[in-house]
Order: structure tokens, then sequence, then C-alpha cells
């Protein structure tokens, strides 16, 4: 059977949520509406940890309305990498082959999710968005942000010694079950190179495909991310990590 006559493998799409009330509910109509036309099963996870606001509540009114929506709930924030954790589990409960992990403000383009789903019926493990692929980009994002995402994923590449292009990225998807087999203990947005960094060490070499990157809309609370030198260093340390491991591994 060639890879154009194979099924999509099912998808879990894990949303992180938190403090979204002002815009969620048409994201994860925009998200779920991709989702319907995905060729195979998906569902789109919610995540909502610990929100403040009445996120929870909203997405468990659109998972009584919405088919492939489903809510998962944790009693307390724990930060976007356990919120991943707590979504890829739910996911593999479900029996879903595959896991995506998509931002809940829209700056990641829904539609891509089919673009995931060509590349999964490849049998690709590990498929990351790429914003410096043709066709991808970020020319919404300010300069001085693209400057520093250009720099940090320089360095990144470089130091893990891989072709992946765009280390820092955190629209992807992984298998499932290996994507469950890492032991990730970052609790914050630095998981994105912690998990890089185990792929790697397994052998597993991502696939990319272009993606544009967007901004938050005026009416949405500002990025929980910045580039405060704690969040730059945590992110550093899993490609640095890397290198040290390949030099040792050339000592004679």
């Amino acid at each position: 059977m060639s890879a154009d006559d194979r099924p999509w493998p099912s998808l879990g799409v894990v949303v992180p949520v938190y403090n979204e009330a002002a815009t969620i509910e048409h994201a994860c109509r925009e998200i779920c509406a991709v989702a319907e036309r995905y060729e195979g099963r998906a569902v789109v996870i919610a995540v909502d940890d610990g929100s403040a606001d009445e996120s929870a509540e909203i997405l468990a009114r659109l998972a009584d309305e919405l088919e492939p929506l489903v809510l998962e709930a944790r009693p307390a924030n724990g930060g976007y990498g356990a919120a991943l954790g707590s979504g890829a589990r739910r996911a593999h409960e479900l029996g879903l082959e595959y896991v995506a992990f998509m931002d809940s403000d829209l700056t990641n383009p829904p539609q891509d999710l089919l673009k995931i789903g060509e590349l999964a019926r490849e049998g690709h493990p590990y498929i990351k968005g790429s914003r410096f692929l043709p066709g991808g980009g970020m020319a919404a994002v300010d300069p001085s942000r693209r400057a520093v995402t250009k720099t940090g994923n320089v360095v990144g590449r470089t130091l893990f010694g891989t072709g992946v292009r765009d280390v820092t990225n955190g629209f992807r998807a992984v298998r499932t079950e290996l994507f469950l087999s890492w032991p990730l203990r970052e609790p914050g947005f630095a998981v994105i190179m912690e998990e890089l960094d185990w792929a790697l060490r397994s052998g597993v070499q991502p696939v990319e495909f272009p993606t544009e990157l967007g901004t938050r809309s005026g009416e949405q609370r500002p990025t929980a991310f910045s580039y405060d030198p704690a969040t730059v260093l945590s992110y550093l340390r899993y490609p640095a990590r890397a290198f040290a491991r390949r030099v040792r591994g050339r000592r004679p």
C-alpha cells in the first residue's frame, strides 16, 4: 500500500488553556472545524490549566456542543509542560495514535493540522512546524522578537547538531506512545527543547512543515511567554547538554 492509500492516523489535538475566557470559544470553534475535516478520527483536547477566569466553564459548555471537543480540567495551574502531559495522557486513554500541540490563541493556523495529517500518514513519528521553511514565517511578529527567535534557533540547532531549522517551535505532533515514553520534567515552555533533546537522543529525526506564526489579538491577555534571562537559560540548557554529550563522545 502506498502512502497515499493509507488512512490518516487518529489524532489528539492538545490545546492548553489558561485564562483565555475572552476568546477561547472562537478558538475552539475554529480548531474543531478543521478537526472535522481531518481525514480520520480527530479529537480536540482542551486542557484547562487551573484558569482563574471562566475558561473552564466555557470549555465545559462547548464540549457538550462540539462533537470533536473534550475537556481535560486540571485543578491548579501547573504550567505549559504539565498541561501538555495531561493532554497526552488523555489522548492515550482515548486510543489516539498521534498527539499534536498547538496554542489556544490561534497564533498557530488550525488548517495546518491537515499538513500534520499528511505527514503522519507517511509514517513520520515526530512532526514539527517551521517558520523558516519556504511558505512559513512570522511577519506579524514584532521585529525584535523575530530577531531573538532567529538567533535562538541558530544557536539551538548548532548546539543540538541537528538539521531541524525551527527547534523552538511549539506547534508539533508526536506519536502518542513515543511522547509518553520520554521522561519529561519541564513544567514550562522549555519542555519543547527537552522533548526535542529526547527525540534526538532516541534517534528520532523530526520532519518539518512550513507554518506561519501569528500574534495575539488586543482582546486577549498578554502572552505568558517572555524572553527574560531565566526563560532563555531554560531553553539553552538542553542544546548545551546535547553539545556536551557530543564533545565527550569525540574524546579519545
